[in-house]
C-alpha cells in the first residue's frame, strides 16, 4: 500500500506533552492546559493537528480520547528514553 505521507510526521515536543497527558485514557483542554502549561490556542492547535493525525480523537465537544496509534507514539518515545 505503501507509506503515506501523514503516516511519517515527526511528533513534536508539544503533542508527546499532550500526548502523555492523555495517555490513560480521556481528558478536556483545560486539563491538558493545566498539566501541560500551553497555553488555550496551543492546546487547541495541538489537539486538532493530532485528530487529523490519528493520534486522538474526539469523543464530544471538549473531550479528545488517545488512540491506539497515540498509545503507540507514546510508548514508542518511553522506550527510545
Amino acid at each position: 500500500m505503501g507509506i503515506r505521507a501523514f503516516d511519517m510526521v515527526e511528533l513534536d515536543d508539544r503533542d508527546r506533552s499532550v500526548l502523555d497527558v492523555m495517555i490513560d485514557g480521556r481528558a478536556n483542554p483545560y486539563l491538558i492546559r493545566e498539566e501541560t502549561g500551553l497555553e488555550k490556542g496551543d492546546v487547541n492547535t495541538v489537539l486538532v493537528r493530532l485528530a487529523r493525525l490519528g493520534y486522538v480523537e474526539q469523543v464530544t465537544r471538549g473531550l479528545y480520547e488517545i488512540t491506539d496509534k497515540g498509545r503507540t507514539a507514546v510508548n514508542k518515545a518511553d522506550s527510545e528514553k
